[in-house]
């Protein structure tokens, strides 16, 4: 339960309010289980809201993961955004230092924070450490391979060769997230239909076994 307090705190949600959410649909679907289960009109009916109760309850707990991970693919999107402006600045012979502390105000509140950090690190060390912090912060891996072609350029004055490197390393990194985006879609709805399809299946087992149900009910009424 701690461990769920400290997720959904972390996307700046209420816990009392997501567990009391949580506890009136749950009152809810049971009541309408119990009153199924009185009226007794079909113990299919019955099995199926007992299947809802426990799906919604799987999906309602684990979605915070998803929101977490959403939250940091956001970021990794915006690591792309951002640091295409650093791109610019780059060009313009700025120093990648006075770059990184310039697209600080293109961040987001959350990179910004990370950016500080970033920067406050590269005061103290000047190795590559720093870097490989940073995109140790970020879920794609790849950004470690943009943010060492950036280090590189530290040393070398902004050389022609290493601001090359750096962008061709960035642009490669760009295209296939741009790809993964895609692919991702796709699967989506890939995903999306087949729900739909297992979804109507499911309900038209639930209404023949009903009809069956009633059915036999009403001939053994003869």
């Amino acid at each position: 339960m701690k461990n769920l307090r400290q997720k959904i705190e972390s996307l700046s949600l209420n816990f009392a309010k997501e567990m009391t959410i949580l506890a009136i649909i749950n009152v809810v679907l049971l009541a309408l289980f119990i009153g199924l289960f009185f009226i007794n009109i079909s113990i299919v009916l019955n099995i199926g809201v007992l299947i809802v109760i426990v799906i919604f309850n799987i999906f309602y707990l684990n979605r915070y993961n998803g929101m977490i991970l959403e939250k940091e693919k956001k970021l990794d999107h915006e690591f792309i955004e951002i640091f295409s402006y650093l791109r610019i600045y780059l060009y313009n012979q700025e120093t990648v230092y006075t770059s990184l502390k310039n697209i600080k105000e293109f961040a987001s509140s959350k990179m910004k924070e990370r950016l500080d950090q970033l920067l406050a690190d590269i005061d103290e060390d000047k190795t590559v450490q720093p870097f490989i912090s940073f995109a140790r912060l970020f879920q794609n891996k790849v950004i470690e391979e943009v943010m060492i072609s950036l280090y590189e350029m530290v040393n070398s004055g902004n050389k022609d060769i290493y601001l090359n490197q750096f962008v061709k390393v960035f642009e490669d990194f760009k295209t296939r997230n741009e790809q993964e985006a895609e692919e991702k879609r796709y699967r989506k709805f890939d995903t999306l239909n087949m729900l739909s399809v297992v979804g109507s299946g499911y309900i038209m087992i639930v209404l023949s076994l009903t009809i069956i149900s009633l059915l036999g009910e009403a001939t053994n009424g003869f």
